[in-house]
């Protein structure tokens, strides 16, 4: 699903030609302070000579580079914005918003008869790489799943997302409600400790490992909000770009891989020892026929030793097949800038091009 934009905003990103707009306003952490240097700002004029930003599945950064002629830019160190891109449409300015960024790094350079501001900004997954867990008590804060830690009672995958997600970062998250379940994210209650295997481990750490645990995977919005995605081959085409017509792409290349390994193995339903044995062990098994069919078998083997029924190491099995196919890079797509794309989003491309 897109970024929801107004239907001025549409078509002005698909016209001959746009006049592109950036809002890009700077907010101190005590929310007492902010600077607009957006690209109509009425305090600096528009100093925004370059944006490099990066949305990816387990990380989020910008380089913004501005012009510093007269030396006015401030101290950004520690600022976050939200960077919106668009137009100026008859309705005025208009943009859709990017997930949260703050300022870390600023350099200024004098070089080439040049002054200029350069920004290095990163994104909700590194503010969860630098969130140490601590959330049971003093001094081992370990807690577990079986004993109703994350809200009271043994949680789901979503649940202990939830809660970690709201409850211990700073600032607050949120977590939107599930509106695409993968079958395993709200139903697999998994033996889950945090701080009993070391101390102390972080907030990025734990979510990667939940997730990894599903089909699915958590996208960062605006307004420091998180949506589980589940993408599907059967999923709606959000977007559709032409060779010929609006809107226009400019370059595609699409790369078919050879999926390796093909087939995973999954050993669960080890015993109190933390063995497994031939009598109680259960292995799940999850196949990719194209592959196979192209190259042989090529398999992985993966344990769980929690995992008590062949249900849920089927499961386990489908979702570790289905990350390796999904994280595979699958190509490149060239276009104007469209500020309804966002991460996930499923394309397609019409191409007229040849015979």
């Amino acid at each position: 699903m897109v970024r929801s934009v107004s239907d001025p905003l549409k078509a002005a990103q698909s016209a001959a030609s746009r006049v592109p707009y950036v809002h890009m306003v700077f907010t101190s952490y005590d929310a007492g302070t902010t600077y607009d240097l957006s690209t109509n700002s009425a305090a600096y004029g528009n100093r925004i000579l370059l944006i490099d930003h990066a949305e990816e599945a387990y990380n989020d950064y910008a380089v913004v580079t501005l012009r510093d002629y007269d030396r006015t830019l401030p101290n950004l160190l520690g600022y976050w914005t939200e960077i919106g891109y668009g137009d100026i449409t008859g309705g005025g300015n208009e943009y859709a918003a990017t997930p949260r960024l703050w300022v870390k790094h600023q350099q200024h350079i004098s070089a080439a008869g040049k002054l200029l501001v350069i920004l290095e900004l990163e994104g909700m997954w590194a503010k969860l790489g630098e969130t140490m867990m601590r959330m049971g008590s003093p001094p081992y804060y370990t807690v577990k799943n079986a004993d109703g830690d994350f809200g009271g009672s043994e949680a789901t995958i979503y649940g202990i997302l939830e809660y970690i997600i709201e409850n211990e970062i700073d600032p607050s998250m949120h977590l939107d409600a599930l509106s695409e379940d993968d079958g395993i994210i709200n139903s697999l209650k998994p033996v889950f400790e945090v701080n009993s295997a070391q101390q102390f481990e972080y907030a990025q750490t734990i979510v990667g490992y939940l997730i990894r645990m599903t089909k699915s995977f958590l996208r960062a919005k605006d307004g420091m909000a998180w949506e589980v995605k589940y993408p599907q081959d059967t999923d709606v085409d959000d977007l559709t770009y032409y060779s010929n017509q609006s809107p226009y792409f400019y370059e595609y290349v699409e790369k078919k891989n050879l999926l390796v390994p093909n087939r995973i193995y999954v050993i669960a339903n080890a015993q109190d020892d933390g063995l497994f044995y031939p009598a109680t062990m259960i292995t799940g098994q999850a196949d990719e026929a194209t592959s196979q069919g192209l190259y042989g078998i090529v398999p992985l083997v993966v344990t769980a030793p929690w995992i008590d029924n062949q249900a849920d190491a089927d499961d386990r099995a489908a979702a570790i097949l289905q990350r390796w196919r999904a994280e595979w890079l699958g190509g490149r797509l060239i276009i104007p800038h469209d500020c309804q794309m966002e991460l996930y989003d499923r394309l397609a491309m019409i191409d007229s091009r040849g015979t």
